[in-house]
């Protein structure tokens, strides 16, 4: 919707959102939300952790939220504040590189015969039945 706007609409928009980002005050109506419960595909509707809240804001407040978002992260890399292994919240980046880094460091473990690990508990979590007969060890 707002990238349609006329481009002085624009200039007006990002100046507003400037000068609330130089005020330091945000606006009272950007400080709350309607949350919307959404009941998950499949779930007991009887259950309330079969919903997932949605928050339903104001439109220039998700572009301020925006905007705020993009300079702290252009700030924070830019002065080398997120660590390589942060993944999380990061462009380009998933949870997937955590795993692929795991095997690659227990791989490289296999190979040099360093491997001493315990890791019932995320078997479990993932419900992998694993005994160290089934280990690629020679």
């Amino acid at each position: 919707m707002l990238k349609h706007l006329p481009h002085n609409a624009k200039q007006s928009l990002l100046d507003i959102l400037n000068s609330v980002w130089c005020s330091g005050k945000f606006p009272s109506g950007c400080q709350t939300s309607t949350v919307i419960p959404i009941p998950k595909p499949g779930k007991d509707k009887t259950d309330p952790l079969s919903y997932r809240p949605t928050a339903l804001t104001r439109c220039i407040c998700k572009v301020m939220e925006r905007m705020i978002n993009n300079r702290l992260v252009w700030y924070l890399e830019k002065n080398k504040l997120i660590t390589s292994v942060q993944c999380g919240f990061c462009k380009q980046r998933s949870t997937t590189d955590h795993l692929v880094r795991l095997e690659s460091f227990v791989c490289e473990a296999f190979v040099q015969r360093h491997l001493y690990a315990n890791f019932p508990d995320l078997c479990e979590l993932l419900r992998i039945p694993i005994t160290t007969s089934e280990l690629p060890i020679r």
